[in-house]
């Protein structure tokens, strides 16, 4: 019977198979103009599956999964969901392998242990000026004692702004004290030492003496480089020369990127009124000039009839544009976010000289699909995760919902009230739809999210666009004349205008709303469901919602540390039942503290909390039946070992401790910063090398091939 009934069995299956995949076409045939689209997505997810990896992975896996996934696009030659497949998991493999590669390339030496004071010769390469300091970045260097294959490729030195600021270019020599990136305050904390990693910056520190010019850079390219900062500092001083305090700091960062010098109050008020992007030159800002650039253009030539009939002249629009933002890109100092945003505007443009639609998701594609292959680190970053997401949500809205303004009546009159009408709803829905798509992002990145953005937004974004950017476009086209303080005094007025509103917003009751800490795996999720709600054609797009209401929940259903103690023991935190942090008092790092309040928020529990009971050597936490020694002196862990379930003693080591589990100098030296929970009586423990792994940015900062105690393993 089985050999009767087999040959119908496999005729079924064939028939269920093609069912399945008639079904699946059908799916690949409708979203195939979402292809590119999503290719680029599987490129992004294959960078973000490099940087979540726990260990640097061996080029040879990697390779062999790309020739074994580019088969099935050679052996199928129709265009169906096969070869779409296919082509998804080739595009991961490839944004695997692009991250892995700009790894490689930007591989250095990394400081390995503190060092000075020592003699340090390089050329200056950045110099970025702050209230009371300058950040001087060197590169090319000799450090005294440090041979060539063990100096790094660059340092960033803190120097007093009373030394001066050192011109790019100059070679200088200075005594320095240097030390290796450091590691994140927290487990989850921003990863200082990766952002320094893709600067190929090996070691920071400061300067404890003046520093010494040697010699002029006096190559081309270093001519070409010195020149452009030169300018770009020469502009700067021009406008604070202009436009003293905040109002010309602010115009400063506008014009050329270098948002150091705004005051520390004012800069919160603009995160607290959600105008902070308005400070950092990016998208909005390259748009903003390109826009206004592209109408004055395209209206200017429009008043000569033998021009506009002859010609094409929305194309010379967009190529002067295509030039006012490079130049400005120039002057900004060419930092990456500016060159993503610069990439992004460029391909935009592109597509109108090349008669393509200017805006549209896979114009946008490009755009991000360029950004990643260049800078594939930058996909983890706020920047891009935000302008991106906020722009292919925009494109897919009015996809979606097509409105064509009417700007005249029905007499086929323009009316001022019209047209204020239809550029306020058009704001009023582009900030709403921007500002809610990204809040997720600036959740997981800045714990905190502005609850008047809308209000920040709409007030200051159109003075910014319609009044600042253009009276800076013509101060900087008649600085060379000597003819710009009138331009910059109308733009510092609209400066002006935007400080007070950034500081009226931020002072309204609860500003801000504070959420606590984000998994990884909650903004993947979210961030996939805000994918599938854009790009996804059909109303099957809206299952993209439970994802992103599940990330939306996760920060106040997660469980939160209870414990917190720093990696040299000189800050300590307990959490309280919502998670916000009672800090020990005491002259720990005022920045490690502030670093764990901006993240799990203030407790209104003063300290000691209830649970805990301190004493000059020690103190002891008692959660549900666990009791914790928390030693501050050797004498405390010798006298209570044995009695408490765990001992915590960050600034010495503890050979024997009876039946207590330890956690004492050798754990946080290789370990970082440890977060302690209790759940249901068990003690479960996440440290700084646990959240970043065995990676090539922190090799030199973590040990994990043995203890490091002196006189064997831990008890």
């Amino acid at each position: 019977m089985a050999e009767t009934t087999a040959p119908f069995e496999l005729i079924a299956d064939r028939a269920r198979w093609g069912r399945w995949g008639a079904r699946l076409s059908a799916v690949a045939a409708a979203q195939a103009d979402r292809a590119p689209s999503w290719l680029v997505v599987c490129f992004a997810i294959g960078i973000a599956a490099f940087f979540a990896w726990p260990s640097d992975p061996p080029p040879a896996p990697v390779i062999a999964a790309a020739v074994i996934a580019a088969v099935p696009i050679l052996w199928w030659r129709r265009a169906d969901w096969r070869t779409f497949a296919a082509g998804a998991m080739l595009s991961v493999i490839a944004g695997f392998g692009v991250a892995q590669v700009r790894t490689w390339a930007v591989d250095g030496p990394i400081l390995a242990r503190e060092i000075g004071p020592v003699t340090a010769t390089g050329r200056v390469a950045e110099v970025q000026r702050e209230p009371g300091r300058v950040r001087v970045v060197l590169r090319d260097l000799a450090i005294e004692g440090l041979a060539p294959d063990r100096t790094p490729h660059g340092v960033r030195l803190s120097v007093p702004a009373s030394h001066g600021a050192p011109r790019v270019g100059e070679r200088i020599d200075v005594l320095v004290r240097l030390r290796p990136p450091h590691r994140p305050e927290v487990p989850g904390g921003f990863q200082y030492q990766r952002f320094l990693y893709f600067e190929r910056i090996g070691a920071t520190g400061f300067t404890l003496g003046r520093w010494r010019a040697v010699a002029p850079d006096d190559t081309a390219t270093a001519s070409v480089r010195q020149s452009l900062e030169n300018l770009r500092r020469d502009v700067s001083d021009r406008i604070l020369a202009v436009l003293p305090g905040d109002r010309g700091a602010v115009t400063v960062a506008l014009t050329t990127g270098e948002q150091s010098l705004i005051s520390e109050r004012l800069q919160e008020a603009y995160r607290a009124a959600g105008l902070a992007h308005l400070l950092s030159i990016s998208g909005v800002h390259m748009s903003l000039l390109a826009a206004v650039v592209f109408v004055l253009v395209r209206r200017a030539l429009a008043l000569f009839p033998a021009v506009a009939l002859r010609f094409d002249i929305k194309k010379w629009a967009a190529v002067a544009a295509l030039a006012a933002t490079f130049f400005y890109l120039t002057i900004s100092g060419m930092s990456v976010p500016a060159v993503r945003a610069f990439m992004m505007v460029a391909v935009v443009l592109c597509a109108v000289l090349l008669d393509r639609r200017a805006l549209s998701l896979r114009s946008v594609s490009w755009a991000a699909f360029l950004v990643l292959v260049v800078f594939p680190e930058s996909l983890i970053g706020p920047s891009y995760q935000m302008s991106f997401m906020a722009v292919i949500a925009l494109i897919a809205l009015y996809e979606h919902y097509t409105a064509r303004p009417r700007w005249r009546d029905e007499d086929g009159q323009w009316t001022v009230l019209r047209a204020a009408g239809v550029y306020l709803a058009g704001l009023v829905a582009t900030d709403l739809v921007a500002g809610s798509i990204t809040s997720l992002f600036a959740a997981f990145h800045f714990n905190n999210l502005p609850v008047y953005s809308l209000a920040g937004n709409l007030l200051a974004v159109p003075i910014t666009g319609a009044w600042v950017m253009p009276w800076v476009l013509v101060a900087l086209a008649l600085m060379p004349l000597g003819l710009d303080a009138w331009a910059l005094q109308l733009a510092g007025a609209g400066v002006q205008a935007v400080n007070t509103i950034a500081v009226t917003v931020a002072g309204w009751p609860n500003a801000q709303i504070h959420v606590p800490p984000m998994s990884v795996a909650a903004l993947v999720a979210g961030a996939a469901g805000l994918l599938l709600m854009c790009l996804w054609r059909g109303p099957w797009r809206w299952l993209g919602a439970a994802p992103v209401l599940a990330a939306v929940m996760q920060p106040w259903l997660a469980p939160k540390p209870e414990l917190i103690v720093s990696e040299d023991g000189g800050v300590i935190a307990v959490g309280d039942l919502g998670g916000r942090l009672s800090l020990m008092p005491g002259r720990g790092d005022r920045f490690t503290r502030s670093v764990w309040l901006e993240r799990y928020g203030r407790s209104s529990d003063p300290w000691p909390p209830p649970d805990v009971a301190c004493d000059a050597v020690g103190c002891v936490m008692t959660r549900g039946e666990a009791s914790v020694l928390l030693a501050f002196d050797p004498a405390a862990a010798g006298e209570d070992c044995g009695r408490s379930d765990v001992v915590i003693a960050p600034g010495f080591y503890v050979r024997r401790c009876g039946g207590s589990r330890v956690f004492d100098r050798a754990d946080f030296a290789r370990g970082g910063a440890h977060a302690f929970r209790f759940d249901g009586g068990r003690l479960r423990v996440i440290t700084v090398a646990d959240a970043i792994g065995q990676r090539a940015w922190n090799r030199t900062g973590l040990n994990t091939g043995g203890t490091g105690r002196p006189g064997g393993p831990a008890p």
